[in-house]
């Protein structure tokens, strides 16, 4: 069996927004209806060596379907 594969990135500007989750819910249910799956959540970050903080950037959804 082969897959095909989506990434979807997403900022951390676009999470502040106000309609970020219902957003999100639609993209999610309409992959759904074309057959993707989500397989996989990654959250991108990025720290600095002076404050020793990191902070999450982006977050990245990665999606497959059957071929």
């Amino acid at each position: 069996m082969k897959f095909e594969y989506k990434i979807l990135t997403v900022s951390r500007e676009h999470m502040k927004s106000g309609n970020f989750q219902t957003e999100m819910l639609e993209k999610f249910n309409d992959y759904g209806e074309q057959g993707w799956e989500l397989i996989s959540t990654e959250g991108l970050n990025t720290s600095s060596l002076l404050w020793k903080v990191a902070e999450t950037t982006e977050l990245v959804f990665i999606f497959k379907r059957s071929k």
